[in-house]
Order: C-alpha cells, then sequence, then structure tokens
C-alpha cells in the first residue's frame, strides 16, 4: 500500500498576498455570512498589525493557529462585526469535521503563489518558462510591494518581466528612486556598493538568492557573473574598488602584475575566469566614472570612498607599482601628472619638443580629471605659459600699442599666472614645475611693464596727440556712450571698479553665452576688444571721477552723482554706487534700481566695488579667475537689462597687479600703495610721470611700474602705479544676438585668443625682451572656437591651416553644379554676394566664426543671422553631412573644409 505524500510546508505569507488571498476568495464566494471564519493554510506567525482592511471595506483579524484547538478556541469565541483570518500550516485533513462546518467554504484555503502573483500583476497566465522558475513564486509572493505588483496590459506573465520586478525590489531601486526598467549593469554593481545591500540580499532564501543571481547573470553577462562570485566568496561590497585594482592588473603584463592577480583570484572563490573579470573590470570603471561626476555631492563621495578603498587594496595586493598606467586610479593621476610636470620644465628650455601637449592631453584623458578640474585648469596655464615664453615677444612701441596688446594677449597671460601662482598642494614635482613657470614668465612681464613705464612717461609729459584712435577713460562716455544717447538707445553702464584686462578674459567669456559682444569704435572695420587708458595716479578718486566726468580730474561719489543730476548724460539718467544699488531683504538689488533700469533713462551707470574690495580683502577660496557668479548681482542686473532692451557696456576706472610676495618699499611721502608724491629722485622699479594726464599737485608724482613692489603694509591686490595691468581698463560692449540694427560703427568682435593661448601648436624659440624700439610684427591669433574658455580644442579639419588657394576654393564651390542645385531648392533665396562674403570670412578664419561676426561680414542683419546660418546649412550640408555646423550653444559656426572639398568634389579632395 502505498504511502499519500507528505503536504507542502506551509509558506510564510506577507500582508499584502493575504490580503489579496482572502478579498479574492470573498468576491468569489459572495453569498453567505458577511463575516466568516477563513482559513488560510500559511506559516502560522504573524508579526504584522493584527488587524487589515479589505478592499470592500470589512476589517480583518489576523490569528495564527498552531493546533486544532487553537482554531477551535477562535471559532466559539465572540468576535462581531470583523472577517476571522486564521493562518495555521494544520493540514485540512487532520481538522474534524465539526471543525470545518464553521468555516469558510468548508476549507482550508491553500496559498498557490503563481495564482496570486498572476493575479496581482493583472495577467491570467505565468509564461511556462517563469513556472519553471520553481522559486520564483514563493519570492514574488513574499516581495510583494504594499501597494501590489504593476498591473500589466498582457493576458500572460513572461519570465523576463517578473523576474526584473523581483529583482528591482531586491536590490532596493526603489529607495534609489529607481524603477525596473533602470536596473543594468551600472545599476547592479552601484548596488553593491549601498551600505548594508549585499548583506541583505544574503538574507534570502538560499533558492532565491540561487535563482535570481542566475537570471542576472543571464541578464548581463560577465561584471553580474564576477559580482556573484565575490558576493559568494564573502566580498560583494568590496566589487567597484576590486573591479578598479582588476583593470590595472588585468590590462598589463608584467611578473609583478601576474603576482597580484594570483593573490586578488582568491576572492572570486573559483571563478578563475579572466574574460570575466576582464569584462567585469571595465563595467567597474564605467559606474565609477559616473560616481566621481554625478550632480550630487553625496554620490561624489561615495566615488572618492571607492577610490580610497582602491588605493588600500593596491597596498594590500603589493600592486602599487602595477597600477601606474591606471584611466582611473590616483596612483594612475599621479603618475600622468609627475609626467606632467617633467614635460612643463622640459618645454622651458625646449618650446619646439611636441612631448608637453601629450602629456598634459594625457593627463586630461584620465577619468579623475573630471573630477580634478582646478589642477588641470592650472596645468593647462602652465602649458599655455611655456607656450608664450616660447615665442618672441617685442616690447610695446608706444602706449597705445601697449594697451592693445594687454588686451589682445599680456592680460591672458596675467590670468594664466595667477591661476600658476595657486599652486599644487599635493605633488612636488609640480610645484617645483608651476614655480619655475611662474618666475619666467612674471620676470618677462616686469620687463613688458618697464619698457611701457618708459613710453607712458613720455606720453603722459607730452600730452595725447599721436596715438590715433587711443582711448582714454576720460573719453571713454563722449566716444562710447554719448551717442547711444543721441541715438536713443538706452545703455546700462556697470564700472567694475578694479577690473583687469585679466578679468575682462573670463568674465566676457561668460557674458558671451547669452549676449554678442561688439566694438563700439569698429567704424567700417573688422571689430576687436578695446582698452582704455587709466588717469594718473591709477585710483578710484582720479581715474572713476575722470570717467564720468568726461574730463580728468579729482572727486568722489557725490561729485560722481552731482554729474549726473546736472544731466550730464541724458535727461533722467541715475548712478547708482554701493550702497543705494544693494537691495533689502528678498531683493538681489534695489527696487530704485531695477524700476531705473526697466524705465527710460538714457543712462543708468551701476558701480560694483566687489573685485576692488577683493585687494583689500582678499577672496574666499584659492582658485584664481572671477567667473560671472563670483561679482556681485551682476548676473541678475544684466538679465533686467536684456528684458528692458538696453546696450551693455562694462568697463572700469583702473586695473590692478596682485600681491605675489613683493618687497615693501619705505616711502615717507607715498600716496597710495602705488605711488608717492616727494620730489625725491626715482629708484627702480619706480617712473616719474609729469605732465596734464597727472591728475595731482603739480601735475607729477612718481609711481611703481614693478609689480612687485609697494609703499604700504602687504594686502590682496594694490592699484594707482604705472604697470601695464593697472592703467590698461577693458572696454566690454554688448548686445542681444536679435538686435534688429546695431549702432552706427558698432561691429561684432571677431573675439581671439593669443595663438599661444591654444597650446597646441610649437613655436620658436625664446628671444628676451629688449627696450630698442624695432618694427612690429604682424599679430594673427586665431578665431575663437566653441570651446570652453580653459579647453585645449582638438585639431580638426575644420581648424587646421587652410590650405594654399583656399580663397580660390570659395569660386571653384559657387561655380559647381551641386551649389547651384543646392542652391535653388531653398525656401529663401539668399543672394549668392552674401554666400561668398560668408565662406571667404570662414576660409580667412580657418573655419570658425561666431554667428553675429559671418552675419556683419557677410552684410545680414544681426536680427536674421540664425536664419542667415540655417540656409548655409541646407545648401552645405549635402546628404545631412555637417560640412557647416554650429557649436558653442549656437554662437559660432564651424566650416569643415576637409568635408567641404569631399562633398562638392573640389580640388584638394582626399581620394
Amino acid at each position: 500500500m502505498t504511502q499519500a505524500p507528505a503536504p507542502a510546508q506551509a509558506l510564510r505569507i506577507s500582508p499584502v498576498a493575504l490580503r489579496q488571498k482572502v478579498a479574492q476568495q470573498l468576491e468569489r464566494h459572495r453569498n453567505g455570512d458577511a463575516y466568516p471564519v477563513v482559513v488560510v493554510r500559511a506559516e502560522p506567525a504573524w508579526p504584522h498589525d493584527p488587524t487589515m482592511l479589505l478592499p470592500d471595506g470589512r476589517r480583518a483579524r489576523i490569528e495564527p493557529c498552531v493546533s486544532p484547538l487553537a482554531v477551535w478556541e477562535h471559532l466559539v469565541a465572540d468576535r462581531g462585526d470583523e472577517v476571522l483570518v486564521l493562518l495555521t500550516d494544520i493540514p485540512e485533513s487532520v481538522l474534524h469535521h465539526g471543525v470545518r462546518s464553521r468555516i469558510f467554504r468548508e476549507r482550508v484555503h491553500t496559498v498557490e503563489p503563481w495564482d496570486l502573483v498572476v493575479d496581482a500583476f493583472g495577467a491570467q497566465l505565468p509564461d511556462p518558462a517563469l513556472e519553471r522558475e520553481s522559486w520564483a513564486g514563493v519570492a514574488l509572493l513574499d516581495a510583494m510591494p504594499t501597494a501590489g505588483w504593476p498591473k500589466l496590459a498582457t493576458l500572460v506573465l513572461t519570465r523576463d518581466v517578473a523576474l526584473r520586478h523581483l529583482a528591482a525590489v531586491r536590490l532596493g531601486l526603489d529607495r534609489r528612486g529607481e524603477n525596473p526598467d533602470d536596473l543594468d549593469v551600472a545599476t547592479l554593481l552601484r548596488w553593491s556598493a549601498q551600505p548594508g545591500a549585499v548583506e541583505a540580499y544574503g538574507l534570502l532564501r538560499e533558492e532565491e538568492q540561487a535563482g535570481l543571481s542566475r537570471w542576472l547573470v543571464e541578464q548581463f553577462g560577465r561584471p553580474a557573473k564576477a559580482l556573484f562570485a565575490l558576493t559568494a566568496a564573502g566580498r560583494g561590497q568590496e566589487a567597484l574598488p576590486l573591479g578598479l585594482v582588476c583593470d590595472a592588473l588585468w590590462s598589463i603584463e608584467s611578473a609583478d602584475a601576474v603576482r597580484a592577480q594570483g593573490r586578488v583570484d582568491q576572492y572570486f572563490g573559483s571563478l578563475n575566469d579572466d574574460a570575466t573579470v576582464r569584462g567585469f573590470a571595465e563595467a567597474t570603471v564605467q559606474v565609477v566614472t559616473g560616481l566621481l561626476v554625478a550632480p550630487k555631492a553625496d554620490v561624489r563621495r561615495q566615488g572618492q570612498a571607492v577610490l580610497d578603498r582602491a588605493e588600500e587594496l593596491l597596498v594590500q595586493f603589493n600592486a602599487a607599482g602595477s597600477a601606474g598606467h591606471s584611466p582611473i586610479l590616483r596612483t594612475g593621476f599621479n603618475q600622468r601628472i609627475g609626467i606632467a610636470a617633467r614635460a612643463l620644465l622640459a618645454g622651458l628650455h625646449n618650446a619646439a619638443d611636441t612631448a608637453l601637449e601629450r602629456a598634459v592631453e594625457h593627463l586630461a584623458e584620465h577619468r579623475l580629471a573630471a573630477a580634478e578640474t582646478e589642477r588641470i585648469t592650472r596645468i593647462r596655464m602652465a602649458q599655455r605659459l611655456v607656450c608664450w615664453l616660447g615665442t618672441d615677444v617685442m616690447p610695446p612701441e608706444s602706449v597705445a600699442d601697449g594697451v592693445d596688446r594687454q588686451i589682445d594677449e599680456w592680460g591672458w597671460a596675467d590670468l594664466a599666472l595667477n591661476h600658476v601662482w595657486a599652486g599644487e598642494d599635493a605633488h612636488p614635482e609640480l610645484q617645483q614645475a608651476f614655480r619655475q613657470i611662474h618666475d619666467r614668465a612674471q620676470a618677462r612681464r616686469r620687463e613688458l611693464d618697464g619698457a611701457f613705464a618708459r613710453r607712458l612717461g613720455a606720453w603722459a609729459t607730452a600730452g595725447p596727440g599721436n596715438d590715433g584712435g587711443l582711448l582714454t577713460v576720460e573719453n571713454l562716455l563722449p566716444r562710447v556712450v554719448e551717442p547711444l544717447i543721441r541715438a536713443d538707445r538706452p545703455v546700462l553702464l556697470v564700472v567694475l571698479d578694479g577690473m583687469s584686462a585679466a578679468v575682462a578674459v573670463q568674465l566676457a567669456d561668460e557674458l558671451s553665452q547669452h549676449w554678442v559682444e561688439y566694438d563700439p569704435l569698429a567704424r567700417a572695420g573688422a571689430g576687436r576688444r578695446r582698452g582704455v587708458v587709466a588717469a594718473l595716479p591709477t585710483l578710484t578718486a582720479v581715474s572713476r571721477t575722470s570717467l564720468f566726468a568726461g574730463a580728468l580730474r579729482s572727486g568722489n561719489q557725490e561729485h560722481e552723482k552731482k554729474l549726473f543730476a546736472e544731466g550730464r548724460w541724458g535727461k533722467g539718467s541715475r548712478i547708482f554706487h554701493k550702497g543705494p544699488a544693494r537691495g533689502g531683504a528678498g531683493e538681489v538689488f534695489a527696487g530704485e534700481l531695477a524700476a531705473a533700469v526697466a524705465g527710460p533713462a538714457p543712462v543708468v551707470a551701476v558701480v560694483i566695488n566687489t573685485v576692488d574690495e577683493s585687494l583689500a580683502h582678499g577672496r574666499e577660496g584659492g582658485e584664481a579667475g572671477w567667473q560671472l557668479d563670483d561679482v556681485g548681482f551682476l548676473r541678475s542686473l544684466l538679465d533686467q537689462a536684456r528684458s528692458s532692451g538696453r546696450a551693455i557696456v562694462v568697463t572700469s576706472d583702473h586695473g590692478h597687479v596682485l600681491e605675489r610676495g613683493g618687497q615693501h618699499v619705505k616711502a615717507t611721502d607715498a600716496a597710495s600703495a602705488r605711488h608717492r608724491t616727494g620730489p625725491g629722485p626715482t629708484a627702480p622699479g619706480e617712473i616719474e610721470l609729469t605732465g596734464p594726464r597727472v591728475v595731482a599737485d603739480g601735475k607729477r608724482i612718481i609711481a611703481l611700474w614693478d609689480p612687485l613692489l609697494r609703499y604700504r603694509p602687504s594686502k590682496a591686490g594694490y592699484h594707482g602705479g604705472a604697470s601695464l595691468a593697472e592703467v590698461t581698463i577693458p572696454l566690454l560692449a554688448f548686445l542681444l544676438p536679435n538686435v534688429a540694427e546695431p549702432p552706427a560703427g558698432w561691429a561684432p568682435v571677431e573675439a581671439r585668443r593669443p595663438e599661444w593661448w591654444q597650446a597646441t601648436a610649437t613655436a620658436p624659440a625664446a628671444a628676451p625682451v629688449t627696450s630698442a624700439p624695432v618694427p612690429k610684427p604682424r599679430r594673427k591669433a586665431p578665431a575663437v572656437t566653441g570651446d570652453a574658455l580653459f579647453d585645449v580644442p582638438e585639431a580638426t579639419a575644420a581648424t587646421a591651416a587652410v590650405p594654399a588657394g583656399d580663397g580660390d576654393l570659395v569660386a571653384v564651390l559657387l561655380a559647381s553644379e551641386l551649389f547651384k542645385a543646392q542652391h535653388s531648392l531653398t525656401p529663401r533665396r539668399v543672394d549668392e554676394r552674401k554666400i561668398e562674403a560668408a565662406l571667404r570670412a570662414l576660409v580667412d578664419a580657418k573655419g570658425v566664426l561666431p554667428v553675429a561676426v559671418l552675419a556683419q561680414r557677410a552684410g545680414e542683419a544681426p536680427v536674421r543671422a540664425g536664419g542667415f546660418v540655417t540656409t548655409l546649412q541646407r545648401i552645405l550640408n549635402v546628404d545631412n553631412y555637417p560640412v557647416l555646423s554650429q557649436i558653442d550653444d549656437n554662437r559660432t559656426v564651424r566650416l569643415d573644409l576637409a568635408l567641404l572639398r569631399e562633398q562638392f568634389g573640389l580640388p584638394g579632395a582626399k581620394p
């Protein structure tokens, strides 16, 4: 006689599953007692709330029963208006007939996992492949979320859909704001790094762990296989740092690396599969790279913690010497910094050596570069200074020449010097390289300042007269702003007290993202950024008052207010200094200022002292340069001017020099940190300035030109002297991109960086600065590309040197049949002469021009610049190949000359 099979083990049931089971039965069998006793075969344990509300509004009470007697006691007890649910693992056959007659449907209801799971998903049948995963039914029932599984729009619940939802719950994706569709290799590896995640996974039933791991490996391959091998060996929580170590050791062939691999293999248990380890390592590099650049600070900190642990494992495995080539470990990053530092020093002695460019690019390719932007920026700045030191630099021929070159080139060198001075906090070789580069570049700047001071002394004595279009601080408003007033164009004049050419470089780059920079004195020529000569001495009381007065004089805020009140710059014009411009609680700036900018005033002038005040008090943080958000409420003020349609003029009253370990010179007649007024003779580093431009008693001062000298106690920076950085005032003028018609004489600035700033082309050997007059070489700088200010652009076909004959290339293009066909298909037929002018301008600029400049060269109105470029793209981009593209947030146009030749079959095309 065969024995009946033993009843299946009772399942542990979750509140969600039990509620679904009871509701399902009550819905299917509505006749009978409204508050029955429902007996469910399940594990007789209930650590949850003893009552629950059913979907139809009835309340149910749950009681575990470990024996038939316990079931009977609950049956005969007074239970009131509630459904009684008894959980028991007793087989139905054990219960007496009298007991069964009192319970719902006279039976013990067995929990069939697939029945509940399929119903929970809103399906009707489970996929046979899912049913074969016998462990999954119980797991899906146990893991069911409080709100139940999501309802599907299909009749069949497939294996992959069900297991993906199960994995999402077991891996806690919902706690991280993710959903089952987000489950991928990266999500899986990030899960392993969550505190307690791997340990919690180990608490699952063994069959569920094995089945879920098997499915995840099937879905995500080698990285998942390696991860669960580590998990089985008790090392799953170290998957990410270990993966970085594996990436270093399995990508190099050396005896030390092989020995370290053997030590690492123990962490993987019996895996012994190099291909799986390599796939795992590659995936971890991608995941940790994402952590390091994540928007959230806590995620970035997690990435740094992974790197810390990876470095510890390198030491533990005695493998640090084999990880220098790593593209993500700190060991590899530090090694690349060392290579770059040595290349910087070598570049000082051999400017033609291309090793420096390769070393810096190799460093920038490291995955830590994105998280170490300040260090990379400083190294790039040092590279640029090395390139600058490798070029011939002639002394200024005149004050006008010196001011122009300070704006065009030497102010950029000052910016780079400031970054290099900020220094390096950890790497001795890089510190040494920065020190030597800074000292060499600073020495060159001092020579240029000395040469300029001699020109300034002669010019001040003779007075202005032979410097052509030289712009001085007292004629800035008459020549730039007054024509706008006469043309009824409202102006916002921002005076950033103390702004130097170096500060203007970075601010102009940011402002150009939303505005178009113009040269207000271009007349018929090409636009360029202008410099202005400050009054002497280069102090606020002299130079700023001269700016607002339109004449050389000394004064203060009250004098400046009086000039505006008298209508010197148009009736109703207003000036706001630091106090009146600041807003109260809840205001970025004063409501009165906001009303003036939005109103009809011809000129609204605002003085912002942020830069000047930093010279006295220093700045928080060690990074050099000025971002737009560093300058008071300038961003918000410009936004207000944008909505009011005002032209923007941003300038200063003088520049400044920074404290760079200078020397205190004792002087009893010091009138400021950088000038004195006594009758004594000049000493080294000083220049005597006399004449009509000197606003002082006797029209005479003695000013320091050497930026390393000062007369007063140390501060963060100084002004009042005769150096290029103090005397040169940058002038930045902006209009909205869609302005209908720019003011007369205004032309877009062809914003150009010095050739050495690109830091890609080799340069001739350095030549010393001499004071003897020499012919000034023609300076031609490359057009600005769409790359960020501190990026070194890669050499491309568009930015490469234009081959000889490219001017004639335009004529050949315009005569081609394909061009004529493309031109005829455009909805808006643009005058071919405009197309020719635009193409020739692009060729002359080596393929890259700002949109506004391109439109101006083609004779197209600025308001139609965007449409003009779009039309050119329709003509030139045959089969959608990017012959002409817009970069830099559509501010810049790039012509790919090689692709142009190829697409139109022009001479010089590659076969």
